[in-house]
């Protein structure tokens, strides 16, 4: 992690910084009215690409939101449909993180990541109407899951239940970032990667947990509840098993 004047940058962060500085640079040079305004969207940038400073709620068995955004579709899902990183009955979250938003995202649950997969595909625009600001196009945004690329990752609570986190790319999120190899233990909040830029992501838990969101509720990474998770251990074999 390093520091641009107070501001902690994400590492995945630093590339894009980078390209916009040389280009406000080299454009001050032959134009300075016009490198004031790239500075001032460097500026933004680096308040998008922040690792913000996030307190989880207390909670043994909390999901909480992996990235910034507005919920823009609650669905069960059966197991074996469609795109489903799961092989048992879900409940599917989906947030839509827009440019103003900070794009780093967080662990949801404390536990260990078990599994953190590429699907290459395509980059495929998302349809702007939803469930919230008029009727969606559910089997649009389905295929969309299907043939753009997505980054499955997979984590495990301590009592054996496990929640999904799905970056999927969009038209102007071409890297799904997570560095973060199998194994390794978090806490909920710590930092995993991003979705560069304004990416969806789809979060996956049991369909027996209990859901505090609505469609239309805006999250935050890192603070805001999105369910909690049964306080039994699970009856099927988990994912990474």
């Amino acid at each position: 992690m390093n520091r641009l004047t107070n501001i902690d940058i994400a590492e995945d962060g630093w590339p894009v910084l980078a390209v916009a500085g040389a280009v406000t640079i080299l454009v001050s040079f032959l134009a300075l009215p016009v490198g004031c305004f790239l500075l001032g969207l460097m500026m933004w940038l680096a308040h998008i690409l922040r690792v913000p400073r996030r307190l989880p709620p207390p909670g043994e068995h909390l999901v909480i939101a992996p990235a910034d955004g507005r919920v823009v579709e609650i669905t069960q899902c059966p197991a074996q449909t469609g795109v489903m990183p799961l092989s048992y009955d879900s409940l599917r979250i989906t947030i839509r993180t827009k440019l103003s938003d900070a794009q780093m995202q967080a662990s949801p649950i404390t536990g260990h990541l078990v599994d953190n997969c590429l699907f290459p595909g395509l980059f495929a625009p998302w349809a702007d109407n939803d469930h919230v600001n008029g009727p969606a196009n559910h089997d649009s945004w389905e295929d969309i899951r299907r043939l753009n690329e997505r980054r499955e990752i997979t984590f495990r609570h301590a009592n054996g239940h496990e929640v999904v986190i799905v970056q999927l790319a969009t038209k102007t999120a071409r890297q799904l970032v997570c560095r973060l190899s199998e194994g390794k233990h978090l806490a909920a909040a710590d930092p995993i990667g991003m979705v560069r830029l304004a990416g969806v992501t789809d979060i996956f838990v049991p369909a027996t947990s209990i859901s505090d969101i609505t469609e239309g509720q805006h999250v935050v990474a890192g603070e805001t509840v999105l369910a909690r998770l049964p306080s039994s251990t699970p009856t099927h074999t988990p994912v990474g098993t």
